[in-house]
C-alpha cells in the first residue's frame, strides 16, 4: 500500500514542487527569449526558439510525468507538467495584453483556443507519461528493483517519520 499511496499521493512534495516550478521556469523562459528574438529579428535566436518552444511545450510533459511517478512525486504534481504550457501561455498572453507590449494580442478570440488546446494535448501527453512511469514503478518493484517509497531508507524524507510510525 505505501508504494500506491506514494505514487497516486506523492511521497516527495520537494521533488514535485521542483519539478512542477523547475518546467514552469524553463516553459517561461523559452516563450521570453522567443519573443524577444522575434521582436528584435534575431534569426539564429529565433531558429533555435522555434525548435525549443514545440519541444517544451508538446514533447516535454510526457517524459516529466513519466519521471516525476518513477520518482513518486505524485499524481497532482506529474498531471500539473501538462498544463504549465497552457498556463504560461495564457498568462504571458494575459500580462502582454494588460502591459500593452506591442505583438500580444490578447483580444483574438483565436488565442483562447490555442491555450485550450495547449492544456489538452499537454494534460493528455503527461497523463500517458504518468502511467508509463506508474507502471514502471510497478514493473521495477515487482522485479525486486525498486523500494517501497523509493527513498532507499524506508522513511519518507519530507516530514522524517520512518515506515514503523506510520
Amino acid at each position: 500500500m505505501p508504494t500506491t499511496e506514494a505514487l497516486l499521493f506523492g511521497r516527495r512534495r520537494v521533488r514535485a514542487v521542483g519539478l512542477v516550478v523547475g518546467f514552469a521556469g524553463a516553459v517561461t523562459l523559452a516563450l521570453v527569449a522567443a519573443f524577444a528574438a522575434e521582436s528584435a529579428d534575431v534569426t539564429a535566436a529565433s531558429a533555435l526558439t522555434d525548435r525549443l518552444l514545440p519541444l517544451l511545450v508538446f514533447y516535454a510533459p510526457g517524459p516529466l510525468a513519466a519521471a516525476g511517478a518513477y520518482a513518486r512525486c505524485g499524481g497532482p504534481a506529474c498531471l500539473a507538467v501538462g498544463v504549465i504550457p497552457a498556463v504560461v501561455l495564457g498568462g504571458f498572453v494575459l500580462l502582454g495584453t494588460v502591459v500593452g507590449v506591442p505583438g500580444v494580442n490578447g483580444g483574438n478570440p483565436a488565442i483562447g483556443d490555442v491555450t485550450v488546446s495547449f492544456a489538452a494535448i499537454g494534460l493528455s501527453s503527461a497523463f500517458v507519461g504518468y502511467c508509463a512511469g506508474v507502471t514502471g514503478v510497478l514493473g521495477a518493484d515487482l522485479l525486486g528493483f525498486g523500494s517501497d517509497d523509493g527513498d532507499g531508507e524506508g522513511g519518507d524524507e519530507d516530514d522524517g517519520k520512518s515506515r514503523e510510525d506510520e
